[in-house]
């Protein structure tokens, strides 16, 4: 099995980001338009690791890079991907008897 391509159609942005969101997958997304304001909506809501705007495979090492739901946990590439090899501990520790 490989990628696969949906071209469906649809009359607001709210219907276009509900039929994006109606899948348990969310690696990469796409968003073809001229309206910045617009593109950083549908961007914003559209539950996905990678957005595209008006390009497809844009980024390099240095952009994170991982999906969402079904579509895997964590991110590849990039300053988040080094959380993946760190253990966080908090120590706390109260001084004097207050």
């Amino acid at each position: 099995m490989g990628p696969v391509l949906s071209i469906l159609k649809y009359k607001t942005e709210k219907e276009a980001i509900d039929i994006a969101n109606g899948t348990e997958y969310g690696l990469v997304g796409g968003v073809f338009t001229q309206d910045l304001d617009k593109a950083m909506f549908c961007s914003q809501k559209i539950k996905a690791g990678q957005i595209f705007v008006n390009e497809w495979f844009a980024g390099g090492v240095e952009t994170p890079f991982g999906g969402y739901g079904k579509s895997g946990y964590g991110r590849e590439k990039g300053r988040e991907a080094l959380l993946n090899y760190v253990q966080t501990k908090n120590i706390a520790i109260k001084l004097g008897h207050n």
